[in-house]
C-alpha cells in the first residue's frame, strides 16, 4: 500500500535515520532535499550546519549561519566553535563574551559557552582567565565532570602554578589514578616543577593506564598507540632532558617515522621539533652534519603553509611526504623564509599547515618559528633567518622575546657585524623591567647579557665579559651568584691581575647563599664558595685567611660534604708544609689512624710488597672501607710498635740488601757499520719500506703455479685438440701371420730361490 507521507515527511524521514546511524553525508543530502522543497527551512538549516561541522567542514557551517533565517537565532556556541577550528580565537572569544553577556540568555546555554571561553582563552595564552572562567563554572554552574577538573590541571600548568597543583588536585577530588588524561596533566606539573624523574614514573603509569582505558572500549593496537601519541612525546621530551637521547629518538622517530605513525599533527609537530632539540651536537658546522641540518630544516618548514596560490595544497603535499618519510620533497631550503617575509601581514604570525593552525598556540608557533630561523642559521643561510626575523619582530610578543634578539645577534654575529650584535643585546637588555607597555621583565635580559658576555670573552675583552658577568647580579642574583658564574669571573679577575677582587666576589657570595640558606641548594652553592674562597687565598699565600674561611665552612656544617673534604686536604697540605704545628688539629675531625694493637699482628714485609691481607672475611673487611696504602700503613705500623719488626729491634745489618742493577748490554750491529762515516756507513733505507709490498715500485707479481698451458684442454671432456695417432680406428688390419704370433712376453728379473721352510 502507497505511503500516505508528504514528500517533504519523506525527506525529514530520511533525515532523521541519516542522522541516528551517524551517516552526515547522506543528512547532507537530505537537509538539501527539504531546502529544495521548503527554502529557509531553520530545522534543516541547523541540521545542516551540524552535519558540516561532524564533517570538519567549518567555512561551509560559518556559511550556512551566516545566512537567515539563522544569523538571526542564537546560535552562538556552533558559530564560535567553528571560528575555533578555523584559528580566528580573536573573534571567536568576541562571539561567546557577546552571548554570556547577553540577559536573554538561555540558562541552560551558559555552561556549554562557558566551557569554549575557557579553550579559546587557554589557546590564546590567556591562561589566568582560563582558571577565572572555570572557576565561574564550578562555582556558579555546578559543573563537576571529569573532564573539566582535567582541563583546570592544565589551566594550572600553562599558567606556572604547577607547585599548586597537588593542593588543587585535593580540592577538586581527582588522582592521577583516574584517567591517563589526569596523569598526563600531573606529569606536567612534575616537569614544570623540574621533578623529571617523577615525571617520567607519571607518564608510564599513564601510558599503562591508557593502554588499559581503551584496549576496553576496543580499539585496535594501532589506534591505542595514535590515541596516546601525546603521552609518548611527551615520555620522549622527559628523557631527552635525563640525558638519555638515544631512548629518546626511539620514541620519536616512532612517532614521525615509523609504521604507525600518529595522525595528531600536531604531536608530529611537536616531536619533529624536539627531535632536532635533542641533537644540539648536529647542528654544529661542518660537513658531516650537513644532511641533518637539510633534512630538519625540510620538516620544519613543511609545518608551515606556503604564502600564495597553491599554498594549501602544496603544504599538504609537503606534510604527506613527511608523514612517508620522503624528506626530498620541499623545493629549495630557505626559499619559505622569503615567502613568508612578503605574503605574512604585519603584526601576525604565518599560518600554519591546516592541521596545525587551531591546535598550537601562540607560544608553540613563535617557538616553531625560532627553531626554523636557527635551523637557517646553522646552514649557511643568513639571508633566509634574516627574513624570517623581520616577521617573528613583528609579531605580538616578538618584541618582548628574548630569543628573538638573541637569534637577531647571532645572524649579526655570523656575518662578522659584532657591534651591531652587542647593539642589538645593549637595547633590549635595557628595556627589560622598564615598566612601558609590553616590556618584558627584568630577568628576560639575563639570557641576553650572557650572550654579550660571550662575544666579548671571545674577542678578547676580558674586562668588558666581567663587568657584563657582574651586572647579572642586579638583573637575577641567583644566576649572578650561581657557581659557574662565580668561577668564571674569580678566573677573570685571577687574569687582569685583581686578586682583591676576586676575594671581594667570592665573600659576596657566601653572604648571599648564607641569606638563602631555606633554598634548595642553597647549602651546597655556600660549601663550593667557601671551598673557592680557601683556595684562592691558599693561592695568594694567605694562609690564616684560609683558615678562618675553613672555619666558616665547619661552622655552618657543611664540612663534612664532598666539597668540604677536598678543600679540608689542600688546607692540610698547605699547613704541612707552611705551618707543620696547625695541621694535627686541623685533621683531628677525621677518623683516627689504628691502634698499636691493631698494627702489632701485621707482616710488615708484606705490606711493603702490596699484598695487604687481613684476618676478616674479604666481605667483611670491604665493607669496613677501603684500606690504607701498603706503604703508608707499614710506616704506621713501624711508628705505633716503636720502630720494632716482630718485636725485635731494628738491625741495620740485617736488613735485605739492594739488588744490584743488571748491567746494560751493548747494542748490536750490523757487520759493516762505521760510526766514523754519516749513517755508519750503511746504504740509506728505503724510503719505500713503510708501504705493503704490493704497492712498492719494484714489486712484481709472482707467477700463479695453478696457471695452465695456454693449448690446455677446456671445456667439457671431449672438446679440444686430440692426438689423431692414438685413434685406432684408422688404424691398417694385421696380417693373419701377425694374428697367430704369440705376444712377446716381457722380460723380468729372476726370482730369487728358496721358500719357505
Amino acid at each position: 500500500m502507497a505511503s500516505d507521507a508528504t514528500p517533504l515527511e519523506q525527506a525529514f524521514e530520511r533525515l532523521n535515520t541519516s542522522i541516528k546511524n551517524q551517516q552526515h553525508k547522506k543528512a547532507l543530502k537530505a537537509c538539501d532535499e527539504i531546502l529544495a522543497i521548503a527554502p529557509g527551512d531553520a530545522d534543516a538549516l541547523r541540521c545542516k550546519v551540524v552535519a558540516h561541522m561532524q564533517l570538519s567542514e567549518f567555512q561551509q557551517a560559518l556559511s550556512v549561519l551566516s545566512k537567515p533565517p539563522l544569523s538571526t537565532q542564537q546560535l552562538s556556541f556552533e558559530k564560535a566553535y567553528c571560528q575555533y577550528r578555523l584559528g580566528q580565537i580573536e573573534e571567536a572569544l568576541a562571539v561567546t563574551g557577546k552571548a554570556l553577556a547577553d540577559a536573554e540568555l538561555d540558562p541552560a546555554a551558559a555552561p556549554p559557552l562557558l566551557q569554549l571561553q575557557a579553550q579559546l582563552q587557554y589557546r590564546k595564552g590567556a591562561t589566568k582567565d582560563c582558571i577565572h572562567t572555570y572557576d565561574r563554572l564550578f562555582q556558579q554552574h555546578k559543573a563537576d565532570s571529569l573532564e573539566l577538573k582535567t582541563n583546570v590541571l592544565a589551566a594550572y600548568v600553562a599558567a606556572g602554578l604547577a607547585a599548586e597543583l597537588p593542593d588543587l588536585m585535593a580540592a577538586l577530588k581527582v588522582k592521577p589514578r583516574d584517567s591517563f588524561e589526569v596523569a598526563f596533566n600531573r606529569s606536567c606539573g612534575l616537569v614544570e616543577a623540574g621533578q623529571l624523574g617523577a615525571a617520567e614514573g607519571e607518564l608510564r603509569m599513564a601510558l599503562k593506564l591508557g593502554r588499559e582505558t581503551l584496549f576496553e572500549e576496543d580499539l585496535a593496537e594501532e589506534e591505542v598507540d595514535d590515541e596516546l601519541g601525546p603521552l609518548s612525546c611527551q615520555l620522549a621530551y622527559v628523557l631527552g632532558r635525563l640525558g638519555r637521547t638515544g631512548e629518546a629518538t626511539e620514541v620519536y622517530d616512532k612517532l614521525i617515522r615509523g609504521a604507525g605513525t600518529c595522525s595528531d599533527e600536531a604531536t608530529r609537530a611537536v616531536a619533529h621539533n624536539n627531535a632536532v632539540a635533542d641533537a644540539p651536537h648536529r647542528l654544529e658546522p661542518g660537513p658531516q652534519n650537513r644532511k641533518f641540518i637539510t633534512s630538519a630544516t625540510k620538516r620544519l618548514e613543511a609545518l608551515v603553509e606556503r604564502p600564495g596560490s597553491g599554498g594549501k595544497a602544496a603544504t599538504a603535499a609537503a606534510l604527506a611526504a613527511l608523514a612517508a618519510g620522503d624528506e626530498s620533497a620541499g623545493g629549495t631550503v630557505g626559499a619559505l623564509a622569503g615567502l613568508i617575509a612578503r605574503h605574512t601581514p604585519a603584526g601576525s604570525l604565518p599560518k600554519f599547515a591546516e592541521g596545525l593552525e587551531s591546535r598550537l598556540g601562540a607560544a608553540q608557533k613563535m617557538r616553531l618559528l625560532l627553531n626554523l630561523g636557527l635551523l637557517y642559521l646553522a646552514g649557511g643561510k643568513a639571508d633566509a633567518a634574516r627574513e624570517l626575523l623581520g616577521v617573528l619582530a613583528a609579531a605580538p610578543g616578538g618584541a618582548a622575546e628574548p630569543d628573538v634578539a638573541m637569534l637577531s645577534a647571532a645572524v649579526s654575529l655570523s656575518l662578522g657585524k659584532t657591534v651591531d650584535a652587542d647593539r642589538a643585546l645593549e637595547a633590549f637588555a635595557a628595556s627589560c623591567g622598564s615598566g612601558a607597555p609590553g616590556a618584558p621583565p627584568a630577568s628576560a635580559a639575563v639570557a641576553p647579557t650572557l650572550m654579550r658576555a660571550q662575544a666579548a670573552l671571545e674577542a678578547g675583552a676580558a674586562d668588558k665579559g666581567l663587568a657584563l658577568l657582574a651586572a647579572l647580579g642586579g638583573a637575577d642574583p641567583a644566576v649572578g651568584f650561581s657557581g659557574a658564574v662565580v668561577a668564571t669571573r674569580v678566573a677573570l679577575h685571577e687574569q687582569l691581575n685583581d686578586p682583591a677582587g676576586a676575594e671581594a666576589l667570592l665573600d659576596a657570595a657566601v653572604a648571599h647563599w648564607r641569606g638563602r640558606g631555606a633554598e634548595a641548594g642553597a647549602a651546597a652553592a655556600q660549601a663550593w664558595c667557601l671551598g673557592a674562597a680557601v683556595g684562592l687565598k691558599l693561592r695568594l699565600g694567605k694562609l690564616e685567611e684560609a683558615k678562618q674561611a675553613f672555619k666558616q665552612l665547619q661552622a655552618s656544617g657543611l664540612a663534612s660534604t664532598a666539597t668540604g673534604a677536598a678543600t679540608l686536604a689542600r688546607l692540610a697540605r698547605s699547613c704541612a708544609l707552611a705551618d707543620p704545628a696547625s695541621a694535627p688539629a686541623l685533621v683531628a675531625s677525621l677518623a683516627p689512624p689504628p691502634s698499636a694493637a691493631a698494627l702489632s699482628g701485621l707482616d710488615l714485609d708484606a705490606l711493603e710488597e702490596g699484598a695487604v691481607r687481613t684476618g676478616g672475611a674479604g666481605a667483611a673487611a670491604r665493607a669496613r672501607g677501603p684500606d690504607l696504602a701498603a706503604g703508608e700503613l707499614a710506616a704506621a705500623a713501624r711508628a705505633a710498635v716503636g720502630g720494632k719488626r716482630g718485636g725485635d729491634a731494628m738491625d741495620t745489618e740485617k736488613q735485605p740488601k739492594a739488588k744490584k742493577s743488571r748491567k746494560k748490554r751493548k747494542p748490536l750491529l750490523p757487520a759493516a757499520y762505521n760510526p766514523e762515516l754519516p749513517g755508519g756507513g750503511l746504504p740509506p733505507p728505503d724510503p719505500e719500506r713503510w708501504l705493503p709490498k704490493w704497492e712498492r715500485s719494484d714489486y712484481k707479481k709472482k707467477r700463479d703455479r695453478r696457471r695452465k698451458e695456454k693449448d690446455a684442454v677446456k671445456g667439457s671432456q671431449g672438446a679440444g685438440k686430440v692426438d689423431e695417432s692414438l685413434d685406432r680406428t684408422n688404424a691398417p688390419a694385421p696380417s693373419a701371420a701377425a694374428a697367430k704370433a704369440q705376444p712377446a712376453k716381457p722380460t723380468l728379473p729372476p726370482r730369487k730361490k728358496g721358500g719357505k721352510k
